[in-house]
């Protein structure tokens, strides 16, 4: 009789503890700078230079890559870092690598494929692990989804976070509140479906699987005149209208 009296003992308490633990609040982090509520920040050249940059190591060749168009937008409250929500992307055919010939390759249908895939995206839906480092800036750890090469996964995503509420000293480049993001992860090229052409072994020889990401995004609260846009592949199709009948 002692061991179900303990079993049934320790499933109360196991019970009891789950109980306590959904009754507490949801952490919320909170920055020393900016007024509560969420805002919208939009990817902007003019707070400073959007990049994203790769890396890739394997056993005969090393090559870096480059992309300097970023576009997309956020929401974030300065008084809930946890609550950060957005999506940022950018075009395939923007990648650089240094040699036109291999940044012909990278788009074909071999390699990701932009005329199927035209944008890698990272969309948002949270943060966790916040740490306040500073009065206007945390490390986090963002949660969302990475779409690239027609594949879509769950990624987590180490990042730092700084804000700049609007100042004199802001505003000689760009009004309204500005946000930066820098972030760096791995990303598996396997993951993606994304192999070479199948008769040559290329990944591993001259590629790497696994690229080294590297993101720095600036926003601000004020819209770019000229902000990237998404591809027309994220908006419905239109039907295209029949031509009109021919009068006899």
């Amino acid at each position: 009789m002692i061991l179900p009296r303990m079993l049934s003992a320790t499933g109360a308490f196991v019970a009891a503890a789950l109980a306590v633990a959904q009754d507490q609040p949801a952490p919320r982090t909170a920055l020393d700078v900016g007024a509560p509520g969420p805002k919208t920040f939009y990817a902007d050249d003019r707070v400073g230079n959007n990049q994203v940059t790769f890396l890739s190591e394997s056993t005969i060749e090393d090559f870096t890559g480059v992309c300097n168009r970023v576009g997309g937008e956020c929401q974030l409250d300065p008084k809930h870092l946890e609550a950060l929500q957005g999506r940022f992307f950018v075009r395939v055919e923007d990648l650089r690598t240094g040699i036109e010939l291999r940044d012909q390759h990278l788009r074909s249908p071999d390699w990701m494929d932009a005329a199927k895939h035209p944008e890698i995206v990272i969309a948002v839906s949270g943060a966790t692990d916040v740490k306040k480092d500073a009065p206007d800036g945390a490390a986090l750890t963002l949660l969302g989804r990475c779409s690239l090469h027609g594949v879509s996964k769950e990624v987590r995503i180490p990042c730092t976070l700084k804000y700049l509420p609007q100042s004199p000293e802001t505003q000689r480049r760009v009004k309204g509140d500005l946000i930066r993001l820098r972030a760096n992860w791995t990303v598996k090229l396997s993951d993606y479906g994304v192999t070479g052409p199948k008769e040559a072994d290329i990944i591993g020889l001259k590629v790497s699987n696994d690229i080294q990401v590297k993101v720095s995004i600036f926003g601000s609260t004020e819209k770019p005149p000229e902000a990237l846009k998404p591809d027309t592949e994220s908006k419905p199709a239109e039907t295209p209208r029949p031509p009109p009948p021919r009068r006899p």
